[in-house]
Parts: C-alpha cells; sequence; structure tokens
C-alpha cells in the first residue's frame, strides 16, 4: 500500500473528526474537536499531520505549540505530540511511525521554531511505537517533590535574629569577637551570599564579599539546615570530611568555621529561649 503525508487543510475538517470519533471514546462528545483543534490558540494546520490512502483519510498525529522555560533567561518552543490515530483496517502497516517522522523530516518543525518535542504515553506504547519509530526516551516513572528550604529574605530575617541575640548576651558577644571574619556562601540551586561577622555584629548580604576569608560550597539542604541550626557542630565537621561541603578559600580557619556555625545555633537557641 502506498501512503501519503502532508499538513492539515480545511476540507479535512469532517473526515479528521470522524476518524477521532473512531480512535478516542472522548471525541463523541459534542465540541470536543472544535475545542481542542479549532479554538486552540496554538493550533495551526501545518502540526496536524494526515496520512491518506486513495483520497482516504486513514491517519493523522496533532501537535501543539508549548513554551517550555529552560532555565531563567531560555525560553524555547516545544511541539506536544497528540492524538496519534490511524484507522483500524489500517494499523500496523507504518502508518504511526510516519506521522511521527513527518514533522521532522518535513521541516515542519524547524518552520515552526520548535526545538524540542514530547508526549505523554503509556510504558509499552513508548517502548513498541515513539521510542523505535522515532527516537524518543521514555521519562522516569517516578515523582520527584522540591521542598524550598529558603530564599535569601528568610536567610536575612534569621540572621537578624542571630544578630539581635548576639548583641543582647555578652557571652555571646564575647563568641562573635572571637571568630571575626567573613564567610561567602556558593551553594548548589541558590544565588550567592556571605555572613560577616564583625565585632559584636553579624549581617548577611547577597553576593560574595570582595575579600572573604572563607568561601564555602556545597549541596543547599544539608547548608541551608547547618546555617539554621537544626545539624550540630560534629555533624558539620563530618560533612566537611566527606566532601558534602567544601571550603574552597581559606581552609586554615576551619576551626573558626565551626565555632562560627556553633555560634549562630546557640544564638538561635537563646532567641527561642528568651
Amino acid at each position: 500500500m502506498t501512503y501519503q503525508f502532508r499538513e492539515f487543510r480545511d476540507d479535512d475538517i469532517a473526515s479528521l473528526e470522524a476518524l477521532l470519533k473512531t480512535a478516542f471514546p472522548s471525541f463523541k462528545q459534542d465540541n470536543m474537536f472544535i475545542w481542542k483543534y479549532r479554538l486552540n490558540p496554538s493550533f495551526a494546520n501545518s502540526l496536524v499531520i494526515i496520512a491518506e490512502k486513495d483520497g482516504e483519510l486513514v491517519g493523522s498525529n496533532y501537535w501543539i505549540l508549548r513554551r517550555l522555560q529552560l532555565m531563567k533567561n531560555l525560553q524555547v518552543v516545544a511541539a506536544l505530540g497528540a492524538d496519534i490515530a490511524v484507522s483500524p483496517k489500517h494499523r500496523g502497516s507504518g502508518v504511526g511511525t510516519k506521522l511521527l517522522l513527518y514533522p521532522r523530516l518535513a521541516g515542519t518543525f524547524k518552520k515552526n521554531k520548535i526545538v524540542v518535542s514530547y508526549m505523554f504515553s503509556g510504558q509499552e506504547l513508548s517502548k513498541r511505537l515513539y521510542k523505535p519509530a522515532a527516537g524518543y526516551i521514555a521519562a522516569p516513572s517516578g515523582t520527584t517533590t522540591y521542598r524550598k528550604l529558603f530564599t535569601c529574605d528568610q536567610l536575612k530575617e534569621i540572621f537578624q535574629e542571630v544578630d539581635l541575640a548576639v548583641r543582647s548576651s555578652k557571652e555571646l558577644k564575647k563568641k562573635a569577637m572571637d571568630v571575626a571574619m567573613s564567610m561567602s556562601f556558593k551553594l548548589t540551586g541558590v544565588p550567592e551570599f556571605s555572613i560577616s561577622i564583625a565585632n559584636d555584629k553579624i549581617s548577611l548580604n547577597e553576593g560574595e564579599t570582595e575579600k572573604s576569608d572563607v568561601v564555602i560550597e556545597g549541596s543547599l539542604p544539608l547548608s541551608s539546615l547547618m546555617l539554621r541550626g537544626d545539624v550540630g557542630a560534629g555533624e558539620v565537621m563530618k560533612a566537611f570530611l566527606l566532601g558534602k561541603v567544601r571550603v574552597r578559600k581559606g581552609f586554615r580557619n576551619i576551626f573558626k568555621i565551626r565555632k562560627a556555625l556553633k555560634l549562630f545555633q546557640a544564638a538561635l537557641n537563646h532567641k527561642s529561649s528568651a
């Protein structure tokens, strides 16, 4: 059998709607085709691929335009594959595979400035069709939940409390004067910030201090818990030894760093007991 593949034309509407009603029960609902296709703000004839045989519409694949934010300053045009349908008597003839490949081979994606294409599918269909036909890679089936541990504003508030506690306690003030220094933190996933301990004043600022005595790098979760006093000084030292937190500069101050962290924890405990 010889099949022809092309972009959708307005006179295909009746045949395409009939095919979709055969393939997908949801399209039997009133106005489903109009709502999903014609009324979609991103609808374009070129994003509906048609397969026909002897003038009969026997297959289709619909691509929906999306914009993906990959980075803070990088947004790309993407295509979400949807509603790949083949008439029952034409299944098993490679029509579905060619429908998937057509937008790339015919330059449809390039014409629409699409740089990423993706779709949602059951694992079996992905393994049987999408991967061998078009090279789609199945995403992990698990779900990752992210929890915001802190923002710079929240951290500033914490260290305002630390500063207030130090100023109100002679014992803490003495400890602060003993560990006077500046520490810059470069943590994965958050903006850089620095903590300055000068005499009896403790302050936190966004950005790296130009002449920091210490620069600390590491994972966000452990470092945030460490700064908030949720991890003991012993655990912090263990984290340094295991490489989870690294001192990029000022390693000679390692014991002062330990004292500083103990000071933060003591100040937070002092505030909570006040």
